[in-house]
């Protein structure tokens, strides 16, 4: 009787073990082939570059030559910090101080987002613009609305690259740049993380709507700030932005993987996620119907959760860009910008929420998978010491399996019911309203591969 069980978790570890290899050697293949020769890429912003000198500077910085031995003008290289992560600009200067042209080299950006910002005109609309000033100075500069850290990132990266050949190379007196960037509402979020972190603490049930209310205000409309798997995506990337440009994303990211880990709980779904606060108020104000969806339903989609972990990681590693593994419906919620696929999915969501507690949450959140499993460590941390490595997987891949979140209750949580977890699908008696719930998870996991998809296209 046990036998059967023992292969099928050594099935499972080995689609794992499979599954964390192929995502290491996409990142290796893409990490060789993203290399590039630097004439090639210097004549991005200047064709007629035959040769080039590197100069001194704080950033990677080139004289650039004609074929008579003339020189052309300066290019640098210099990076900052945009919404997804860090990007980066070849800056190309004339001899006379002005921008001859500006290229975006690479982003961690969704797709989205640089889209809208790259219809704005930008980074053409740079050229010509003296480096002795300020580019937000210019009347002709503006910030791109709903992508407003992504413009200030490639604003900000072609002022340091003009800042530095202006000071260095052309002896021009130059604007001190600013190190520090802290707005209040970095303060705001700041100051809901460590409530939420405090009430889930002392398990202060009476202050948790409250603490909810001011995530999905604070978090989600005013600092449109909500973990994605892109953010996490970026750390094994090693695309991380600039702390002293972005601190506040070090707070949130950084710090709820952290205390998730060391506390041994996902704290972040339940007390603080804006998009969960938001199903949960759905639910609690609009539900009438008492409904409880089978379990093995639920099961069944929290099962594809890690699919989709996986294949939006790839294909960020694929791509060299994080932000294409963010298909949550986060940003068309408080944003109202997102692709095609995930407007559908959210207006699914909210409406399953009227009958479902949190519906995405306990279905398709990768991010509610994540930090539960990364959770789940602490508890399991000292029973993997000083296993084998075959062991240790397997440990995995069963916490993998059977990680729960907070989100669900101990009745309706289908990790916590031994009576239908082991149970497959076919033969259990659905009813009309949980075969409606069935059409709608498979009809919501055909969208998340068309906002992946959608993703990649933009």
């Amino acid at each position: 009787m046990q036998k059967p069980r023992l292969d099928e978790t050594k099935k499972k570890t080995i689609i794992l073990i499979l599954a964390g290899m192929l995502l290491l050697l996409t990142y290796l293949c893409q990490q060789l082939t993203d290399q590039q020769d630097t004439l090639t890429l210097l004549r991005q912003g200047e064709p007629a570059a035959t040769r080039y000198k590197e100069v001194e500077g704080a950033y990677k910085t080139y004289a650039l030559y004609d074929k008579e031995d003339n020189l052309l003008s300066y290019e640098v290289i210099a990076g900052a910090s945009g919404y997804g992560g860090p990007l980066t600009m070849l800056t190309d200067v004339s001899s006379k101080g002005t921008i001859v042209k500006a290229v975006l080299l690479d982003h961690s950006e969704t797709p989205l987002y640089l889209k809208k910002v790259l219809a704005a005109g930008y980074p053409e609309v740079l050229e010509g613009k003296a480096v002795t000033n300020f580019l937000a100075a210019n009347e002709d500069v503006d910030m791109v609305s709903g992508a407003t850290l992504t413009t200030k990132g490639i604003l900000l990266a072609v002022e340091k690259g003009m800042f530095q050949v202006g000071k260095n190379q052309l002896g021009l007196t130059v604007p001190q740049l600013k190190t520090l960037y802290f707005q209040w509402q970095d303060g705001l979020v700041g100051i809901v993380l460590l409530f939420s972190i405090f009430g889930a603490w002392r398990n202060l049930k009476k202050l948790r709507p409250w603490i909810l209310v001011a995530a999905a205000l604070g978090l989600g409309f005013v600092a449109n700030t909500s973990l994605t798997i892109g953010n996490y995506t970026s750390i094994i990337a090693l695309k991380l932005p600039n702390f002293l440009e972005r601190p506040i994303w070090y707070v949130v990211v950084i710090g709820v993987l952290l205390v998730s880990f060391l506390w041994g709980r996902n704290f972040y779904c339940s007390w603080l996620c804006p998009f969960g606060a938001v199903q949960e108020g759905t639910y609690k104000a609009l539900n009438l119907a008492n409904y409880q969806p089978n379990p093995k339903l639920i099961s069944f989609a929290r099962k594809s959760r890690w699919f989709f972990l996986w294949l939006a990681v790839m294909l960020a590693f694929l791509y060299n860009n994080p932000g294409i593994a963010s298909y949550e419906p986060f940003g068309v919620f408080f944003k109202g910008e997102g692709n095609t696929s995930q407007w559908i999915i959210m207006l699914l969501v909210l409406l399953f929420s009227i009958f479902i507690l949190r519906f995405w949450c306990r279905c398709f959140c990768p991010m509610g998978a994540f930090l539960d499993f990364v959770a789940s460590c602490k508890r399991k941390g000292r029973k993997l010491i000083g296993r084998r490595i075959g062991s240790v997987a397997t440990a995995v891949a069963q916490d993998v399996e059977n990680c729960s979140t907070e989100n669900c209750s101990p009745k309706d949580c289908p990790t916590t019911n031994s009576s239908t977890k082991d149970q497959p699908m076919k033969g259990i008696g659905l009813s009309s309203w949980d075969k409606m719930v069935l059409v709608g998870i498979l009809l919501i996991d055909f969208l998340i591969l068309g906002a992946l998809l959608q993703n990649i296209m933009q």
